[in-house]
């Protein structure tokens, strides 16, 4: 059994999507525990570090092994269990934008994402007025822009068909979307609402809502 180590309204949201599209069945092949966020920190709590000493989501346990880190856990997990279809072969056109999507995800879309949140929570002295503020508007519009022009341009973000780069990408625009900073960009609102059409995705959101609702999966 499988299973997902797995905070609310967090990055690992997207592995349980990724599960779902792959075809693994909830209580069968994998399952999900959810862990509370440290209410004074919001961070992940210490029962994590049980765990694993980087106490952070999402984790993946598979047997006596547990993995960090989203995008070497898709790839552990398409290498190991089969990719559904979601992975182009190294030989097709779309496969370079596939992998660079895939680990940008949480290479250059993060960084800029994690700055315009910490000075939005008044880290780096009052929101919209410290220096890191203003790095982080311009890495966020330069993101928002990149992204627009790429999905101006094709279906999915590798190409015409969904790939697992969308799973992991997915996410960073339903994040854009929460901000409310999605409204000039009318390519990834189409993009986010065809992934949200996705029945695995649809799955995916009430497992994750289950899971916290019952503190286990």
């Amino acid at each position: 059994m499988l299973t997902i180590m797995h905070l609310a309204h967090s990055r690992s949201d997207r592995l349980i999507w990724l599960f779902e599209e792959l075809g693994l069945e909830f209580g069968r092949d994998y399952e999900v525990q959810t862990f509370e966020r440290n209410p004074e920190t919001q961070r992940a709590p210490t029962e994590m570090k049980a765990l694993h000493p980087f106490a952070k989501a999402p984790m993946l346990r598979d047997g006596d092994r547990v993995l960090i880190e989203s995008g070497a856990i898709f790839e552990y997990m398409m290498a190991r269990h089969g990719d559904a279809g979601l992975v182009p072969k190294s030989s097709d056109p779309d496969w370079p934008d596939y992998i660079q999507w895939l680990h940008f995800a949480e290479g250059s879309a993060m960084l800029p994402i994690l700055l315009d949140h910490f000075q939005a929570a008044g880290l780096a002295g009052p929101p919209g007025e410290s220096p890191l503020a203003a790095m982080a508007k311009s890495g966020m519009e330069q993101l928002f822009a990149y992204i627009e022009s790429v999905l101006c341009e094709r279906t999915f973000l590798a190409g015409e068909r969904f790939t697992a780069a969308d799973v992991m990408m997915g996410w960073v625009v339903e994040m854009i979307d929460f901000k409310g900073e999605l409204g000039p960009y009318p390519s990834m609102q189409r993009y986010l609402k065809a992934i949200h059409a996705r029945p695995a995705h649809q799955r995916a959101q009430r497992r994750a809502a289950q899971s916290a609702a019952a503190g286990t999966g």
